[in-house]
């Protein structure tokens, strides 16, 4: 063999070898992105299990104990490309079952929204974070009401809603006040757990401005 073809010979080898060390390091990287993706999924499966279980969930300081160690496992990939929009949702939900939920900023509602347009919990979370700044209230109420459409019959955000518009009432906007006596007048259908939630609603309310808020919500005595 000539010196020329032994030289390309060489070359050729050593192309190879490089060429399987990238595919090795590929497969490494693969790997690990798999494995991290498992633990992702373990938790969200976690986290909708308990979600699913009800009235058979842990106590609240035992979930609070779980949701911080939740938070804790996802915070490595919250930056981590092709795992970040997992982490980031996930770490939001953990957030909202510390006690008390956690005071999510609004860079992690917009992570969580970037990632979940239809999470009411998130619209909500960014309604009472931005209502105390008087430019960001139209904000507020936008979000509001974007909760009221991405979960419309979940219990827990319906009755959210209902507490954080009775408190600003004068605020709200008459479509808004609609809305609300709507959800009002479909929850009475229901009074177990309803009535109870609906007296804790009432009792901090100011005595002139519970009676206006159930006179125009049609719920007066």
């Amino acid at each position: 063999m000539s010196a020329e073809a032994e030289r390309r010979h060489g070359g050729a080898r050593v192309g190879r070898a490089a060429f399987s060390l990238v595919l090795i390091a590929l497969a490494g990287a693969v790997l690990v992105k798999g494995v991290a993706f498992a633990r992702l999924g373990a938790i969200e499966w976690g986290i909708e299990r308990d979600a699913a279980a009800g009235t058979a969930a842990p106590a609240a300081p035992a979930r609070a104990e779980e949701a911080a160690q939740l938070r804790a496992a996802v915070a490595p990939f919250l930056d981590e490309a092709g795992l970040r929009d997992k982490a980031r949702l996930l770490s939001f939900r953990a957030g909202r079952r510390l006690d008390p939920p956690a005071a999510n900023g609004v860079e992690e509602i917009a992570a969580a929204l970037a990632v979940d347009p239809v999470e009411p919990a998130a619209w909500m979370d960014l309604a009472e974070l931005t209502w105390p700044a008087l430019a960001l209230r139209p904000t507020s109420m936008a979000a509001w009401d974007l909760s009221r459409l991405t979960g419309p019959y979940e219990y827990a955000e319906m009755m959210r809603r209902a507490r954080f518009l009775a408190r600003r009432w004068m605020f709200a906007s008459p479509e808004s006040k609609r809305a609300l006596a709507y959800d009002i007048a479909f929850l009475r259908r229901f009074p177990d757990p309803f009535l109870h939630s609906w007296q804790q609603l009432l009792a901090p309310l100011p005595a002139a401005q519970r009676r206006v808020f159930l006179e125009e919500v049609g719920a007066a005595p």
